[in-house]
């Protein structure tokens, strides 16, 4: 049997990246011969693999579908892929695709498993499509109504994905919130209001926590109405935080909210699987405006290692990887 030559990006223990040469069997009945064309960084969650900070408890957890190895040894992660069908079912053979596979030049993937990109959505801003999916959770687990006041803190993709799709219901009060003040020309492209620090009488009905500091939880609590829903979008890894839970949280009946895109909401189970949230969230990036949280600058494939050594403090906006 024919074998084809494939690399890969690996993340060995703590603080070291590596390409690793491997073969791998060319596509059975029913599945696809994929060459990618990009893949992209979830820097926040990447970074705390890279680092080696995956809590022990949350391993099994947090392993994406494709995952190879173990996490804190050597192991294979992502989750953002787009490339071209090359071999397999003739209706497929040159299709562009999105898949939830990692870092890696070729791959075998099964024909229910990859998703059709749509031609008039560009490439690079399929890579998008995780994080939309994040911030579409985040809205079905919340579910805002004409009227209500929302904060998102932290103006990464995920805070910018979701202020975007919470600023298309009618008759809300957005407002994005970074220490960040570059982030306003983001912010600004988008048609969001936004400031580097809250003012203390903005009362929010509804907090997404999208910094990925665990520390700002206190802060927010001066910005909860009666009733007020914080939801919770970060990952904190193994993070640490005293929250004062009995101050405003407690005496206004906040209620929080940590919104997980593995799993559906309760609300959406019934008529919803993950395959058509995904076709929603493609369905949702038809918009360039979204084009201005992708990185310009795109880095190769081989240079992963040295990427993720180097840019550990960065904050980025989605950042290509180019094959």
């Amino acid at each position: 049997m024919k074998t084809i030559k494939a690399e890969s990006y690996w993340v060995k223990g703590s603080k070291k990246g590596y390409i690793k040469s491997h073969v791998i069997s060319p596509p059975s009945e029913n599945e696809l011969l994929i060459k990618t064309l990009y893949s992209g960084i979830s820097f926040g969650t990447e970074k705390i693999v890279f680092t080696g900070d995956v809590p022990t408890s949350q391993r099994e957890l947090m392993r994406c579908p494709y995952q190879e190895g173990s996490f804190g040894r050597d192991v294979k992660y992502g989750y953002i892929n787009i490339g071209k069908v090359i071999d397999g079912k003739a209706s497929y053979l040159n299709k562009n695709i999105f898949s939830l596979f990692p870092h890696q030049s070729k791959y075998v993937l099964r024909e229910d498993e990859a998703l059709i990109i749509p031609k008039n959505i560009p490439l690079k801003r399929c890579l998008l499509i995780p994080n939309m999916e994040t911030a579409i959770n985040g809205i079905w687990d919340t579910l805002p109504s004409l009227g209500d006041k929302i904060l998102i803190v932290g103006a990464g993709i995920v805070g910018c994905l979701t202020a975007y799709l919470a600023n298309k219901l009618f008759g809300n009060d957005v407002l994005l919130v970074d220490k960040d003040i570059q982030k306003k020309l983001i912010a600004k492209k988008l048609n969001l209001e936004f400031t580097s620090s809250i003012p203390k009488t903005y009362k929010a009905n509804i907090i997404y926590e999208c910094s990925g500091n665990a520390k700002v939880l206190n802060n927010i609590q001066k910005n909860i109405s009666k009733e007020s829903k914080l939801c919770i979008l970060s990952w904190y890894g193994n993070q640490i935080s005293k929250i004062k839970m009995g101050e405003e949280f407690f005496s206004k009946r906040a209620s929080i909210k940590f919104s997980q895109v593995s799993s559906l909401p309760e609300n959406r189970l019934h008529n919803w699987n993950h395959f058509k949230r995904r076709e929603l969230a493609i369905e949702m990036l038809n918009d360039k405006k979204l084009d201005i949280l992708i990185d310009k600058k795109a880095i190769d494939f081989r240079d992963l290692p040295s990427f993720f050594g180097k840019n550990l403090t960065k904050n980025y906006m989605c950042k290509v990887v180019k094959y």
